[in-house]
């Protein structure tokens, strides 16, 4: 390979959405020391409204989208991009893209191929099938790395897809703690129909099965009966939103909820909460939770894969076993009742994602690997 000036990385992913994998590679991305590094990226599949936020980052942005659930002809049309572009690192993301992407840049001989796998699953799921099982003990020959956001996934990823522990390495996600502070927001409490004598809890994730709302519908039942006067801001959109709608107007608190589809102020949101809340049922390390310690909140999540390896029990929040609306209801009224001991974990939180959890050192932790397994294959380059 020719020597460069910059090393030319694919980042290639699923879709442009907005879910937390996706956000946080437009965070990374965004990070970047692009005086080293030249970024791409590459959705097989779909596009997405970060398709926009990429490109005012002056990152191109190509998407090849698939005619069918699983379109074979995308590994031949990356491959031709791939070599077009002279691409020195490809970066694939997500299940779909691991696929297309790993066997794409093998053809064209890229000479790093790294997945970054962002979560686990659980047996029964649909993405704990056979068909994710025996793709990932095929494709895996193909990564010179697999990067986990957390150490709950890297153990998932052992036992459940056979994955051999010297191909794994741990890079937690990161936030940036600029973007996600502390802010004054009482306006937008206003906004948003919020007294200023209102409990807030609230939560940021799609709404879906994995991310366990109705348990916290469940937990609300009791809470109003001990804090009439809390609200519950639900953020996101998804399948079950009519089933969750209709949930909360069958107890009676259509008052104390209130849904807010997707927002593109997630971090001033975060900020007119007093807690925040993730009842998932599994994750790989959620995003949202992150950000929302940044922002200084005390967290009640479940304690499912990474997620305790961000939240420490009693120190940054509380964590509750997950399907368990009694848990979540005593350790949330914990709180309301203390003022001070929810001063504290949001302190706390802060303090814990600065040391440990910003986008900053995420992205030093990835440079470092990119410069450690390009001195092993390409004699030479710039690193």
């Amino acid at each position: 390979m020719a020597m460069k000036d910059k090393v030319d990385i694919l980042f290639i992913i699923n879709g442009l959405g907005i879910g937390g994998a996706e956000r946080n590679l437009y965070e990374y991305v965004k990070h970047l020391d692009r005086r080293r590094y030249h970024p791409r990226v590459c959705s097989v599949g779909q596009g997405g409204p970060l398709k926009e936020d990429f490109e005012k980052l002056d990152v191109e942005v190509v998407v090849f989208p698939k005619k069918h659930k699983f379109d074979f002809t995308l590994i031949y049309k990356v491959a031709r991009y791939i070599r077009k572009s002279k691409v020195d690192i490809v970066v694939t993301i997500l299940f779909y893209a691991d696929v297309i992407g790993s066997i794409a840049a093998k053809l064209a001989k890229v000479p790093i191929i790294i997945c970054w796998a962002a979560g686990s699953t659980p047996r029964g799921s649909k993405n704990s099938g056979l068909r994710h099982i025996y793709s990932y003990r095929i494709i895996r020959y193909f990564f010179d790395k697999i990067v986990s956001v957390s150490e709950g996934t890297r153990r998932f990823l052992i036992k459940e897809r056979n994955i051999p522990p010297n191909l794994l390495t741990v890079i937690h996600y990161g936030v940036d703690v600029e973007k996600y502070k502390i802010m004054n927001l009482d306006q937008k409490r206003r906004e948003l129909g919020v007294d200023g004598r209102d409990f807030v809890i609230g939560v940021v994730a799609r709404l879906t099965k994995q991310k366990g709302h109705i348990y916290l519908i469940e937990a609300a039942k009791e809470i109003v009966k001990k804090y009439p006067n809390t609200k519950f801001l639900l953020v996101g959109d998804g399948p079950l939103r009519v089933m969750l709608e209709k949930k909360v107007a069958e107890y009676n608190l259509r008052d104390n909820f209130i849904f807010l589809g997707f927002r593109d102020d997630v971090n001033q949101l975060l900020n007119v909460m007093d807690i925040f809340v993730l009842p998932s049922l599994w994750e790989g390390l959620p995003n949202v939770i992150l950000e929302a310690m940044a922002c200084g909140k005390p967290v009640v999540a479940t304690a499912v894969d990474g997620t305790p390896e961000a939240v420490i029990d009693n120190e940054t929040g509380i964590l509750v076993p997950p399907k368990d609306p009694q848990a979540l209801e005593e350790a949330i009224v914990r709180l309301l009742s203390n003022s001070s001991e929810m001063r504290r974990l949001g302190e706390n939180s802060r303090k814990r994602i600065e040391e440990f959890f910003s986008i900053n050192y995420q992205a030093s932790r990835f440079e470092e690997l990119y410069t450690q397994l390009l001195r092993k294959k390409v004699s030479r380059i710039y690193v």
